[in-house]
């Protein structure tokens, strides 16, 4: 353990981080407590890793918001690359949605908090890129829940959740189908991590699931999350799965647009009441809300709410007495007027007598004395109109005019729907992006991205287009050369296309890197490996 790091005196342990130790340390020129997160040197190695940190800590270090962690400072010391930021007591949102210490309502507020960080975040152009409830800690003030989004830019310096094989287990749960399709994300993509975790928090489990990374990238670019039952989250509102339904759904432009919309919507289904008009019942709350906390505050005191108001806070009612003479005049008209408005109703509601010899063809004009555009019950104004028009006789004697038939119907345009992701959209018809000075580019998470996403593509295409297949699996271990399910596969389909060289060495290969037991897992290539180990087409050192 260091003693010191730049200017911070270490004091203790915090854990283990999957970019290197975090550590509490202490400020001595103000005695401040910090949360010290080292950077391992595998994760940061060369020049343009270190200056791509210096420039998105730098970025998230002009982020001060409530609802976010503040970095204080950024360095390198003893060779090892640092961020010192606010030390934040409480639990991370993943230990507390593991052991369900949050009811309903605590979980959408709490989720409603991290979207009031993200869309402070999102208005200085800076998108976090990797939301999940490890990066959400709470702290419990009283009776009040905060919320804070941490490592805001770190996901771009280094994958949070790499395995030995290079291969993203955990973040990949959180990531939006755009991000994982062009690995370029935008605000969206972070609501819709904020939307997985709303799903898992409710529900105890992940919307997208599988054994494998490239079962879950295909999950969550292809396939609509399992409903929540919403009979058993008793205490919020049933519209919490439309709720759900818009943070999730593939296309980013049917997604909440801002964060501020998602705060709202969140908060609103806290209300078990609310029927789920997301605009319109979101802006009537905000403004109860409002209206509430902001009421002006009278000049005059009020009385204790205890209190009963004193008889004289009335005014007399002789205060507003009329002048002598005037109140005639203003009593009169206003007999008058209620007479005629008596008189009026009473003729409306009597029913009217029949005409005693009016003859049966003197009574066709009487259903055309109204155009058919008039309305079926007058108005007011023209209720004195209305009683002087005879009214109709009995079917049985006049028989009703033969109702015009209606217009066809037509049925309003369906929505379009869009347009399907054709082949172009894909990774593995871009090969630009395998080049090796554009893989130098990218951060180690958004390569291990690429790659898993093109591995995924690939899987699909094993039966129906080998040729393409094996091009993809290539094109997977280009961005990721340790990834052990590619180099299964690949072997796999080289195998059962009677491509004996290239299987042998490709398993020559993977045997290099030490991932030939791994690859025992995939069971297509356990297949070919024992059918090739029984004709004796396994290369020399994989013979025995």
């Amino acid at each position: 353990m260091f003693e010191k790091l730049g200017k911070f005196e270490i004091r203790r342990v915090l854990g283990n981080g999957a970019m290197g130790e975090v550590y509490l340390g202490v400020d001595p020129s103000i005695g401040r407590e910090v949360a010290i997160k080292t950077i391992l040197p595998a994760a940061a190695q060369g020049s343009e890793a270190k200056e791509r940190f210096a420039r998105e800590a730098r970025a998230a270090g002009v982020l001060n918001h409530p609802n976010l962690v503040t970095i204080y400072e950024f360095g390198e010391d003893q060779g090892v690359l640092y961020i010192a930021m606010e030390f934040v007591k409480g639990h991370d949102l993943d230990e507390l949605i593991q052991q369900q210490a949050l009811t309903r309502s605590e979980i959408l507020e709490v989720l409603a908090q991290v979207c009031d960080g993200l869309g402070f975040a999102h208005r200085q152009h800076i998108v976090h890129r990797d939301i999940k409830p490890t990066n959400v800690r709470v702290h419990q003030d009283g009776r009040r829940l905060h919320a804070k989004v941490m490592d805001f830019g770190v996901a771009k310096i280094s994958n949070s959740d790499m395995t030995a094989t290079g291969m993203v287990m955990g973040t990949v749960s959180y990531m939006a189908p755009e991000y994982i399709r062009t690995g370029k994300p935008d605000p969206r993509s972070d609501l819709f991590a904020v939307g997985v975790m709303l799903y898992e928090a409710l529900s105890g489990r992940r919307p997208f699931s599988g054994d494998t990374t490239p079962t879950i990238l295909y999950k969550i670019v292809n396939e609509p999350p399992e409903p929540i039952d919403t009979s058993q989250l008793q205490g919020i509102s049933p519209a919490i799965q439309s709720v759900l339904d818009r943070a999730l759904i593939k296309d980013p432009d049917q997604r909440f647009q801002t964060a501020e919309d998602f705060a709202k919507a969140l908060r609103a289904a806290k209300d078990p009441s609310w029927m789920g008009q997301m605009e319109e019942a979101t802006s009537l709350l905000q403004a109860k809300a409002a209206a509430t906390v902001t009421a002006p505050v009278p000049s005059v005191p009020l009385p204790p709410p205890t209190a009963p108001f004193p008889p004289q806070a009335l005014p007399p009612l002789t205060a507003v007495r009329p002048k002598r003479g005037a109140g005639l005049w203003v009593g009169t008209a206003a007999l008058l007027l209620a007479a005629l408005g008596a008189g009026a109703w009473w003729k409306l509601r009597t029913p009217q007598p029949r005409p005693a010899a009016a003859p049966p063809v003197a009574a066709a004009p009487a259903t055309e004395a109204l155009p058919k555009s008039a309305p079926a019950q007058p108005s007011a104004g023209t209720a004195r109109v209305a009683t002087q028009v005879p009214a109709p006789r009995p079917p049985a004697t006049v028989p009703a005019p033969a109702p015009e038939p209606a217009p066809p119907r037509t049925e309003p345009e369906p929505r379009p729907k869009p347009a399907p992701r054709d082949a172009d959209t894909t990774p593995l018809d871009q090969p630009g992006r395998f080049q090796e000075h554009q893989l130098q580019q990218l951060p180690p998470s958004e390569r291990m991205n690429l790659g898993n996403i093109t591995l995924s593509d690939a899987i699909r295409l094993y039966d129906s287009d080998p040729d393409k297949a094996i091009y993809g699996f290539r094109q997977a271990l280009k961005a990721n050369p340790y990834n052990a399910n590619a180099h299964a596969w690949l072997a796999a389909e080289l195998y059962e296309q009677g491509r004996i060289p290239g299987f042998k060495q490709e398993l020559r290969e993977a045997h290099r890197l030490g991932l030939v037991m791994q690859m025992m897992k995939n069971a297509r290539f356990r297949q070919a490996f024992n059918k090739a180990r029984f004709n004796g087409q396994l290369p020399g050192e994989l013979a025995e």
